[in-house]
């Protein structure tokens, strides 16, 4: 039981005093004058609210490494999602590793000690990556992306980290890779529409692949697609009910 804290429920309703009632690590009831519980926490002169959703971090490293997400954990996000600007680990072949980690760098401006330090590898495919943060315990809940720039990478080696143009069959290949990922129960596929100090070229070429790729994921899959993302939208909205959940 969380006594006299003010409630914020996060639906515009202006703040309230109330108690929350807690059953299995769900709320149970928020209300006035509850039964006292097994266990109490006086919360008077505090806030009682909701855990965040911290949409944009780049975890994709530290959630190999550690249990603890923070400072997005410090600050009462409950999950977080990966994968963000199209950069990530996976999917990853062995001798495209150090490839992975420049883009990671050269876009977010992680040092690459920092990335590369601990670095498991254990994995090769996407739903594998996904097998190896699934098998750790955090501080958080996560949620995870297909991150664009792994892509091409995947299926044309250094001319994908180049950017150069992708063939009919680059296209295809990158379209079953992207559909394998969002069916191992990603939140989708997340790019970068940043030009940065990319030529116009470039930035043409990323795009016309990013619509290219979601052409051929979609169309033979429409309604699969659309199943797997009201699925995960589901899933995501029920477990926002829970409490922190730390383990």
């Amino acid at each position: 039981m969380i006594r006299n804290g003010t409630i914020v429920d996060g639906s515009g309703a202006n703040p309230s005093a109330a108690d929350v009632a807690i059953t299995g690590g769900l709320i149970c009831a928020i209300a006035t004058d509850l039964a006292r519980g097994v266990e109490e926490i006086d919360a008077r002169g505090r806030l009682v609210i909701h855990g965040f959703v911290d949409v944009h971090t780049h975890y994709d490293a530290r959630a190999t490494q550690s249990s603890r997400l923070s400072p997005s954990s410090w600050n009462g996000a409950t999950t977080v999602l990966l994968g963000n600007c199209g950069v990530g680990f996976a999917p990853c072949h062995v001798d495209q590793r150090d490839m992975l980690v420049r883009l990671m760098d050269g876009v977010e401006d992680i040092p690459r000690a920092v990335l590369t330090e601990g670095l498991p590898w254990n994995w090769h495919t996407f739903p594998a990556f996904l097998d190896a943060l699934d098998s750790r315990e955090y501080d958080t809940d996560i949620a995870v992306q297909v991150p664009h720039a792994a892509v091409p990478v995947h299926i044309m080696g250094r001319r994908g980290a180049d950017r150069e143009p992708a063939t009919e069959q680059d296209r295809q290949r990158m379209a079953d890779l992207t559909g394998e990922g969002i069916r191992a129960n990603t939140l989708g596929f997340a790019t970068s529409r940043t030009i940065g100090r990319e030529r116009v070229e470039a930035v043409w070429r990323r795009q016309a692949l990013i619509s290219s790729v979601t052409r051929r994921l979609m169309r033979p899959e429409r309604e699969e697609m659309k199943a797997i993302a009201t699925n995960a939208m589901r899933c995501f909205f029920e477990r926002s009910k829970m409490l922190f959940k730390r383990r």
